[in-house]
């Protein structure tokens, strides 16, 4: 027989793991020196060891793995066990897939800049929201500027603070149309019948803007001129990374624009849904 650091050797394992394989059950020494507790094993234990290895190269945890070798389990149920590690495999083969093609747009997109531009796509869900606004046409930036103004300014001054969340412009574009088709207004807290006049005519009414599961987001600072950078980012990375655009963009004002660091600083998120494409 051997002592555990020569089975240990012959194994290609530690004595640590033999130690622990003997506290669970799962491989016992063939023979234990009552005097100085020193373990023995024979080399007729090693295809016992090499099942216990061969089967947690599978993916199976030891407590699992313990009836198996007692034949406790029927090929039923460990055909069970393992289809259900092959789905565990391939799904995080698939995050792997998806964190390599997020790796290849960043190289891609340094290899065209050459430089780090600092905008960081990021993936997440995001809730169905209470919507308070207006949706209009507008025929250039100039005039949607000054909407976004107003409107910042009247909801500060008429929706209560606990009502009021972020300004946010939703963009409902269709490609063929040339004039700016936007909802503009507030998010809020919770659900509300409530609506507000601005500039005349113009009325802010409630509605919901849907859950969308998979939005692709960017976090920009303000409108000033190169603003336009950040979405070149974004629709490079929904390219890359094998997205298509699955409804309406938002930019989500995070920082108040009716006070510093105002219009053209505050922080925005801009916001696209996204699914795989075809």
């Amino acid at each position: 027989m051997f002592r555990i650091g020569e089975f240990a050797q012959i194994a290609q394992v530690s004595a640590r793991q033999l130690r622990h394989y003997d506290q669970l059950g799962l491989l016992r020494p063939g023979h234990t020196d009552p005097r100085s507790a020193y373990r023995y094993y024979s080399i007729r234990q090693l295809p016992r060891l090499n099942s216990i290895l061969a089967l947690k190269e599978l993916g199976l945890t030891l407590e699992q793995i313990g009836p198996l070798l007692e034949n406790r389990i029927s090929p039923e149920e460990l055909r069970g066990m393992l289809a259900m590690k092959r789905a565990q495999v391939e799904q995080s083969l698939r995050a792997e897939e998806t964190r390599l093609r997020h790796i290849e747009s960043r190289i891609a997109e340094i290899d065209r800049q050459g430089r780090i531009e600092g905008f960081d796509v990021i993936v997440k869900s995001v809730a169905a929201v209470p919507f308070l606004s207006v949706r209009r046409s507008f025929e250039g930036m100039d005039e949607v500027v000054s909407m976004i103004r107003t409107i910042a300014q009247e909801g500060a001054r008429q929706i209560r603070p606990a009502l009021r969340d972020k300004l946010m412009v939703v963009a409902r574009n269709d490609v063929d149309d040339e004039a700016l088709d936007l909802d503009i207004g507030f998010s809020l807290t919770r659900q509300s019948n409530a609506s507000i006049r601005v500039s005349g005519n113009c009325l802010l009414l409630a509605s919901e803007l849907p859950a969308v599961p998979t939005m692709a987001t960017i976090v920009r600072p303000g409108t000033n001129a190169v603003s336009h950078s950040s979405f070149a980012a974004i629709g490079t990375w929904i390219e890359a990374n094998q997205y298509e655009i699955a409804g309406p963009c938002r930019e989500v004002f995070l920082e108040p624009i009716t006070e510093p660091p105002g219009f053209e600083r505050a922080l925005v998120e801009i916001q696209f849904p996204v699914r795989r494409a075809a």
